[in-house]
């Protein structure tokens, strides 16, 4: 997010910066850093925290007037190129967000906004300055930036990038590692506050426990404030979302929530936890042809926590510990399935799955930008090899997929099934295969047609 943060500042920041994500994912940590690295003065309000500059704020009359009150309040001078503007849990004051666009029209000051749940709340606004902010969303740590957390030398990074791309498993030894590293990377999770807990503990794994039981009752107190009238249904979704999958059937069945639900009637409760981005919707979809939007079955669906580390938590403690020791008594499938969900919508917030009577079940379909499908099925035990479901895609020419992937703890291997290649990825490589889905294209230049 710095990097995006910098492009933002180097491109003149004709808008300004609007993060979103879900609770303690660490908005507010990358902003302070970020100003400390490309600023002399950082003027920081947390809108949560002082209701009155809220009021104060809300109230000033132009660009002039703002920036006065908001030196008052932060102590600190507001000065043009050498002070960046800072109004965390924006959420708490949807009226300031249009002062916002009076400071980017004035044009002197850069202005970086945030806020929890802020997908929720952007649809109450009554004034949103549509053209004058560039939305970037923040994700709990993926396992490249864990394995920074861990001091993991940036030469094994790229030698993981590079086995990547060029189809050469890692060394057995390297990939063993790697593998360990992985599974204390599911188990702790990638929220910044469990992260630094387990660091801070001396790796005492029921810190990391607590701390990720802290956030999520921290998500049932922010439903409750934020989502009324509907906020017991909403927490009764949010609530059921890991014992639905822990069931072989993974798809959310309405049954868990009352007998009898239908999903009209929870339709906007799905909605409200997805947009706060602490669940994460992979759609099932009737073909596996692109686009798979226009096959979407929007009643099937399985939620995924946004954090293999929240969802751990909220299990017994032993399923923990089991992760790290990879117990052989412990089906494993539905908390990889969930690290793979939160590394693809790391970089494309779109997930889908294929299921049919016939054919079968297939995990993932990831929908490249260059428009390719590729097929993913996640593994986590020793018969990762056996894939019907996914034999029969690329067996079935009408579908058009020329490539599938089986996720797993084994290391890196080619094999075809009708007479077409089957990536056998270890688990840690995930973030690869998400950036390698979310490439840019390279430019296409046509020419309409003359007359």
């Amino acid at each position: 997010m710095l990097g995006r943060l910098d492009d933002w500042n180097g491109s003149g920041a004709c808008k300004a910066f609007l993060l979103v994500g879900a609770r303690q994912t660490g908005k507010t940590y990358v902003v302070r850093q970020f100003a400390r690295e490309r600023f002399k003065h950082l003027a920081e309000v947390n809108l949560l925290d002082d209701k009155n500059a809220a009021r104060t704020l809300s109230s000033s009359s132009d660009a002039g007037d703002f920036v006065s009150r908001l030196s008052l309040i932060a102590q600190t001078p507001v000065i043009p190129g050498e002070t960046l503007i800072f109004l965390d849990e924006i959420q708490e004051a949807p009226d300031l967000i249009t002062a916002v666009k009076f400071l980017v029209e004035d044009g002197r000051y850069r202005v970086v906004i945030s806020g929890s749940m802020l997908g929720t709340e952007l649809k109450g606004f009554r004034s949103f300055p549509v053209g004058y902010v560039l939305i970037e969303r923040m994700f709990p740590l993926d396992f490249e930036e864990f394995c920074w957390s861990q001091n993991v030398p940036q030469a094994i990074i790229d030698d993981m990038r590079e086995s990547f791309d060029s189809r050469v498993p890692l060394d057995d030894s390297l990939h063993s590692r790697l593998i360990d590293l992985f599974r204390y990377y599911v188990a702790i999770g990638g929220m910044p506050e469990v992260v630094s807990a387990y660091l801070d503990s001396a790796y005492d794994i029921m810190s990391v426990r607590e701390t990720a039981l802290q956030i999520v009752e921290q998500y049932r107190f922010d439903i409750t404030k934020y989502a009324e009238p509907r906020a017991p249904q909403i927490r009764r979704v949010f609530d059921a979302v890991p014992s639905q999958l822990d069931k072989e059937n993974k798809r959310f069945r309405m049954d868990a929530l009352k007998n009898g639900a239908v999903f009209d009637r929870y339709a906007d409760d799905f909605a409200w936890l997805i947009d706060a981005a602490v669940v994460l919707p992979t759609y099932q979809v009737a073909q596996p042809k692109r686009p798979l939007e226009r096959s979407v079955r929007e009643n099937r669906f399985k939620l995924y926590e946004s954090d293999t580390g929240l969802l751990l938590a909220q299990y017994e403690p032993q399923t923990t510990l089991d992760v790290i020791a990879n117990a052989s008594s412990v089906n494993f499938g539905a908390v990889y399935e969930n690290a793979v969900a939160q590394a693809l919508t790391c970089q494309n917030p779109s997930l889908f799955y294929y299921y049919s009577s016939r054919k079968g079940e297939v995990d993932f379909i990831v929908q490249r930008n260059d428009g390719t499908l590729l097929p993913v099925e996640v593994k986590s035990g020793k018969d990762y090899k056996l894939h019907t479901a996914l034999n029969n895609l690329l067996g079935t020419p009408d579908y058009d997929i020329n490539e599938a992937c089986v996720l797993s703890m084994a290391n890196m291997e080619r094999r075809e099934r009708e007479g077409k290649p089957v990536w056998y990825f270890p688990l840690y490589l995930t973030f690869c295969i998400a950036e390698q889905a979310n490439g840019r294209l390279a430019p296409t230049h046509l020419a309409p047609p003359t007359f």
